[in-house]
């Protein structure tokens, strides 16, 4: 995909956003780690015309995504793929069923995740895909649809995370660049991170919660620190 292109058109999908009324109680902008500083510095090397986010939750990762990329200009789409039914974790640990926000037993993050899009004014920007995501890689791949930028925050467990991890390398540009979330605080997602760069020889660039996997063997990155204090990276350039 290249900037200018309309994913909708690309997947045959209809504008999600057509003839949607705001329901305000359902803006709910919790998330995690949806602001960090690889975003900005990722899609500012990258300069994608379509970034692909596994794992989207309530939208606020996406958005912010979206939101860099107006601001540095840029003429793309944000592919958000997520069933919107929650993880293993949600049914395993107690009292986590209720984020969900189920009704008559079925979940409605969905409409969490639409309030919180128009409220933020990125409609424009980003195209739900409601499905999962071994699905979805799948599909994306025999439509040849390519991203500059992946970001993976499905799964926080060992071997579906690295699944992922090896469904969507295929479908990163050549001069593309992976995004890992959850590397560093769940010791599954950062033993599947490692393994899958092993498996491609690529070298992981990573700060606390993020994980850079670069495309090409050619590209790498430096990190400097605002402060000698660990975890405080603040600087992620091309090299």
């Amino acid at each position: 995909m290249t900037q200018g292109s309309d994913i909708r058109e690309v997947l045959g999908l209809g504008d999600a956003f057509a003839g949607y009324e705001l329901d305000a109680t359902r803006i709910d902008q919790q998330g995690w780690n949806s602001t960090h500083e690889f975003f900005r510095n990722v899609i500012a090397v990258a300069k994608p015309g379509l970034i692909i986010e596994l794992g989207v939750w309530k939208g606020m990762s996406a958005i912010h995504m979206a939101g860099v990329m107006k601001s540095l200009k840029l003429q793309g789409q944000v592919l958000a793929i997520d069933t919107w039914l929650g993880s293993s974790n949600h049914l395993s640990t107690a009292g986590r069923r209720a984020e969900l926000s189920p009704r008559h037993g079925y979940p409605t993050v969905y409409e969490t995740f639409l309030a919180n899009v128009v409220k933020a004014g990125h409609q424009d920007m980003i195209v739900p895909l409601a499905m999962d995501g071994a699905s979805a890689a799948i599909a994306l791949g025999r439509m040849k649809v390519k991203a500059q930028v992946i970001h993976i925050d499905a799964s926080h467990e060992y071997a579906p995370c690295l699944t992922d991890l090896r469904a969507y390398w295929p479908l990163l540009a050549d001069d593309g660049i992976l995004l890992a979330d959850d590397y560093g605080t769940w010791p599954s997602v950062s033993r599947a991170v490692c393994t899958f760069a092993a498996e491609v020889d690529r070298p992981v660039f990573a700060s606390m919660t993020k994980a850079i996997i670069p495309k090409s063997p050619n590209m790498g990155f430096t990190m400097t620190f605002k402060e000698p204090a660990r975890y405080k990276r603040t600087a992620l350039n091309q090299t």
